[in-house]
């Protein structure tokens, strides 16, 4: 069996609930008791850090900006760089038990630094083979799935709150996704709606609905971690059934 973290990439547009969503996929997998989860947080603001209590730490747009002096500087040591990507890459990881957080936060520098995204990448994908899942809380798009990140995406998971608009954005993402990253085109999620207000983009499958929730909503509004809900709690049972029947019995705990 292969070592490699399995990647979740949660996606969708932007206010569809993919942070919620993404939350929600890692207490499951803790509840099934599938950890180490290594949960990375690509929103610049740190959505996912905050839903899950846990704040912000050194981001790795900073470690990426540090690197980029490095290189500015006039003796700079491309062997020394690349050395220091590892260690810079840990100082941005948080632990917190049987899960860590890594925020990929946003950079300043502008211009190609092709060769230093790819060490960024190479130090992140590191870091996940300790890992049994890696959970992506994406922007709306696949910028930071494509190149800053991870190179495959094993579950595909788009959600959609079942507009018209938010249904073309999952035909999108699925499309982009299949021509970057060679990845399957994924299941959808619809998220606090009760029905699709079109048809199911073509090669999407939808996986199930997570209903809207008044302690997600309560828990959210007073920055409690989504990662403290009951245990009973309706939406993420609903996460549960869709982790339990479409990755888990796939793929085995």
């Amino acid at each position: 069996m292969s070592t490699r973290a399995r990647v979740i990439a949660v996606l969708g547009k932007g206010g569809a609930g993919k942070t919620v969503v993404s939350a929600l996929i890692s207490r499951a997998l803790l509840d099934s008791d599938v950890k180490p989860l290594l949960l990375v947080d690509a929103d610049p603001t740190g959505g996912l850090a905050f839903a899950l209590g846990a704040g912000l730490n050194q981001t790795m747009g900073e470690v990426r900006e540090k690197l980029i002096g490095q290189a500015a500087a006039p003796d700079a040591d491309p062997d020394t760089i690349a050395q220091s990507v590892d260690w810079l890459a840990l100082e941005a990881l948080q632990e917190h038990g049987s899960y860590s957080l890594l925020n990929m936060g946003r950079t300043e520098s502008k211009g190609c630094f092709c060769p230093l995204n790819s060490l960024l990448r190479a130090a992140i994908e590191k870091l996940a083979a300790g890992f049994r899942f890696v959970i992506l809380d994406a922007e709306a798009g696949i910028e930071q799935v494509n190149r800053q990140v991870v190179r495959q995406v094993d579950v595909p998971v788009i959600v959609t709150d079942g507009s018209l608009r938010g249904l073309r954005a999952a035909h999108q993402v699925s499309e982009l996704l299949q021509k970057y990253t060679q990845s399957n085109p994924g299941g959808l999620i619809l998220n606090r709606a009760e029905k699709l207000a079109g048809e199911i983009p073509a090669g999407l499958e939808l996986w199930g609905e997570v209903p809207a929730d008044d302690q997600v909503a309560s828990y959210d509004h007073q920055g409690r971690s989504l990662l403290e809900l009951d245990s009973d709690n309706p939406a993420l049972l609903a996460v549960g059934k869709i982790l339990k029947e479409r990755v888990l019995s796939n793929h085995g705990q």
